[in-house]
């Protein structure tokens, strides 16, 4: 059986927000081992606000991952990015990574910013292979459990990506 994969913006079928803020509530407490600080409630506000960005990864129809941001002014942060357990290392996370940095570049984000568990090294690896830096590290900013995380910035622009490379 040949799967199809599709890249889509979840915010284009305003009469389905509501069921995709339950959905990406389920896939993010499946992705954190039933840990999440949102509730269905936080994931509906974030779709209806013009400032967020909602990229997700479908096969078969059905939202396997996705990653969202919030973009204001030049600058932008993810605020959740997960992919299913099953499917994960497959490149899913990597491809929605770029696809919303490359949405972020058309908007003309200069920068984009996240927090990390320290203890996630694969998403850790994700974002230096792609030359997110690692700004700092904030003490106990993560609960349930109780964990430091690790600020990181990719500069989007070229004129601020040299910076970072030189």
């Amino acid at each position: 059986m040949q799967r199809t994969f599709e890249i889509c913006d979840l915010k284009t079928d305003a009469g389905k927000l509501d069921q995709h803020a339950q959905t990406l509530y389920e896939l993010t407490m499946l992705a954190n081992e039933g840990h999440s600080s949102w509730k269905v409630s936080s994931f509906l506000s974030e779709l209806k606000d013009n400032h967020s960005i909602y990229v997700g990864y479908m096969e078969e129809n059905k939202l396997v991952g996705y990653i969202c941001c919030m973009a204001v002014v030049d600058e932008a942060s993810i605020n959740n990015f997960a992919v299913a357990p099953d499917h994960q290392a497959k490149g899913i996370g990597t491809k929605l990574l770029q696809e919303m940095i490359a949405l972020l570049k058309k908007r003309g984000m200069e920068r984009l910013w996240l927090e990390v568990r320290v203890s996630n090294d694969a998403a850790y690896n994700l974002y230096k292979k792609i030359g997110f830096t690692e700004i700092f590290r904030r003490k106990e900013y993560y609960h349930n459990p109780i964990e430091d995380a690790y600020i990181m910035e990719l500069a989007l622009t070229s004129e601020k990506q040299e910076e970072v490379e030189g």
